[in-house]
């Protein structure tokens, strides 16, 4: 039966604010449930128009009668299924195929079905496909079975469960594997965590078997050996305890926000790489965090994606995509719609690091949480401004952003020790500057406008500002070692000495003065640099900004922040031998 859900204004507030007590994301699973029986009554119209002999439909209707009995016979045993991930993540792609004409596997929904069966101890027979060799029971593990065949009959007393002809088991082995109990022949329980920390407990299944939940830009890292599982269950064991212990009001609603974690395998192993989906409300992706704090913070990120994933299935927050846009946590233009994602999972950063910060006791652990800090609160009320003027949220929206953006501003009154500012805020500037270098395209009839002015000697006071549009990669902006430098002062500080003592660097002069804290030496490397090539540089007009940014407030850095492309188009007009400090002295 589906019911209406309306969501307390409280609740609104608090997810504003970036919280959400376990009360009010139990209302958000509720209201999960409701989306996903819609769903599968979309799906059952649809396997219904697809004819009483195949056998697709077939399996489809009769799991759907089994979770009618479910939904009838059992307390939880129907909302456990529709809670699952995994079925949000097979309907979402099941109604897609739907839609598009193409082949929809309507079957694996009996399997979805037998699973919340089997652990309700409700008898049952139906025909479910066989993938690979094996039946898959989504939440629970996979049967391994011999038999060459596309189906296999799955049955259920209440206590046996059978497969064909060669597989038999009592119904309570067939459960994730905690890593306690003993092997169960030609079964595999999902990896499942149990954490417990102070008396609070959170379990998550680590799922890497189902390929619905295999949806994300990298791969689902299937198969894990036991030993990179045991792995698994320490790091996540001691995030947890980071959680529990710094960051109470995020631990205490998680057990209801991520149930499931798809392990990812990055292209690279040094590469951190997170992300949910709306599709499979509960559970998160990533690949290998390095320590406990980073999980923890991952932990924290993706379970405000998830929450905020699910308040838009119950309140309209936002219009549409909306123009392209800066977000200070990305490399690429974003729909400004999709930036509300973005600033809400950096509100919980911001929360967290916080907190960390006075739990790290290395000093340069300190460092890094104050300096991560730093720059993530900064970006809130930057970000809230965006979307605010972009005119892409609802009126709920408006609102929702402004209760964040008022967080956002508490959190800027936090004191912070100057290096800590001064790190945060140069990083965030390079990290600008490059996006503005490459997605910001001018129109070339008033780049020459401009340049012919300059030439002449006029004002640009009064003048019309220069038609601007984002584009992806616009120019070739090289990730540079020094950006990677600048941002290992906090992520690296032990590794950033080494290399800074080392010498070795591959770093221009002006870089290495930069780098080095030479400001004044590093503006007079960086304009030579820039004057002596005849080829376009525009690491060498980042720098220069950078190393501006370092001297006593002038009206220069005020113009490199805000007109960087513009400078750099209009330098190309003027030719390689003109001075960009005199240049950016005419545009202030």
């Amino acid at each position: 039966m589906l019911t209406s859900h309306l969501l307390p204004d409280a609740a609104f507030r608090a997810l504003a604010a970036g919280a959400g007590p376990p009360a009010t994301i139990r209302l958000l699973r509720d209201a999960q449930l409701s989306k996903h029986l819609m769903l599968l009554h979309g799906i059952a119209d649809a396997a219904g128009a697809a004819g009483a002999s195949a056998a697709g439909p077939a399996a489809f209707r009769a799991g759907y009668a089994l979770l009618a009995e479910l939904q009838a016979t059992t307390a939880g045993g129907a909302d456990w299924l529709l809670g699952l991930p995994h079925l949000g993540s097979w309907a979402h792609d099941c109604l897609i195929h739907v839609e598009q004409g193409s082949a929809a596997d309507f079957a694996h929904f009996a399997c979805l079905a037998a699973a919340a069966a089997i652990r309700g101890g409700i008898g049952f027979e139906l025909d479910v496909p066989v993938r690979e060799g094996r039946v898959l029971l989504p939440g629970l593990g996979f049967i391994r079975v011999a038999e060459d065949s596309a189906w296999i009959r799955l049955c259920c007393d209440g206590e046996q469960v059978t497969a064909g002809a060669h597989f038999r088991a009592g119904r309570q082995y067939l459960v994730p594997d905690d890593g306690s109990g003993g092997p169960v022949p030609q079964w595999s329980g999902t990896p499942l965590i149990r954490a417990v920390t102070d008396g609070l407990a959170w379990q998550v299944l680590l799922e890497t078997g189902d390929s619905y939940l295999d949806r994300y830009t990298l791969p689902m890292a299937a198969g894990l050996p036991a030993e990179d599982v045991r792995h698994w269950r320490q790091r996540a064991q001691s995030a947890w305890q980071v959680l529990v212990r710094h960051h109470r009001w995020a631990a205490e609603a998680l057990p209801d926000v991520v149930s499931v974690i798809v392990p990812l395998t990055p292209h690279n192993e040094t590469d951190l790489v997170s992300v949910t989906t709306p599709a499979a409300f509960g559970a998160i992706a990533t690949s290998w965090p390095p320590d406990p704090v980073t999980m923890a913070e991952t932990l924290v990120h993706e379970g405000q994606h998830v929450k905020l994933c699910g308040l838009l299935d119950m309140v309209s927050l936002v219009t549409s995509g909306g123009e392209k846009v800066y977000a200070p946590w990305r490399q690429d233009p974003r729909p400004a719609g999709g930036l509300l994602q973005g600033v809400y999972a950096h509100l919980g950063i911001a929360r967290f690091w916080n907190a960390q910060r006075h739990a790290e006791t290395d000093s340069d652990d300190i460092l890094r949480a104050q300096v991560h800090f730093a720059r993530w609160r900064s970006m809130i009320d930057q970000a809230a401004q965006t979307l605010l003027r972009t005119d892409c949220l609802t009126p709920a929206g408006v609102r929702f952003v402004n209760l964040l953006r008022a967080q956002g501003q508490q959190l800027e009154t936090e004191p912070l020790p100057g290096e800590a500012q001064e790190i945060s805020r140069q990083a965030a500037l390079d990290h600008l500057l490059t996006w503005q270098l490459r997605h910001v395209v001018i129109d070339t009839a008033d780049v020459a406008s401009v340049a012919a002015a300059c030439r002449r000697g006029e004002s640009v006071r009064g003048r019309t500002r220069p038609r601007t549009r984002i584009e992806a990669d616009t120019r070739k902006v090289e990730a540079s070692v020094r950006s990677r430098l600048l941002n290992m002062r906090y992520l690296a500080p032990a590794r950033y000495r080494e290399l800074c003592a080392d010498g070795t660097l591959a770093l221009s002069e002006a870089d290495r003065l930069l780098v080095g804290g030479q400001a004044q030496a590093a503006v007079r490397a960086y304009r030579d640099e820039i004057t002596a090539s005849a080829d376009p540089r525009p690491d060498a007009w980042i720098g220069l900004a950078l190393a501006l940014d370092l001297l006593p407030s002038s009206p220069l850095q005020r113009v490199f922040a805000a007109e960087l492309p513009l400078m750099f188009e209009v330098h190309g007009c003027l030719g390689d031998r003109a001075d960009p400090l005199d240049l950016a002295s005419w545009f202030a």
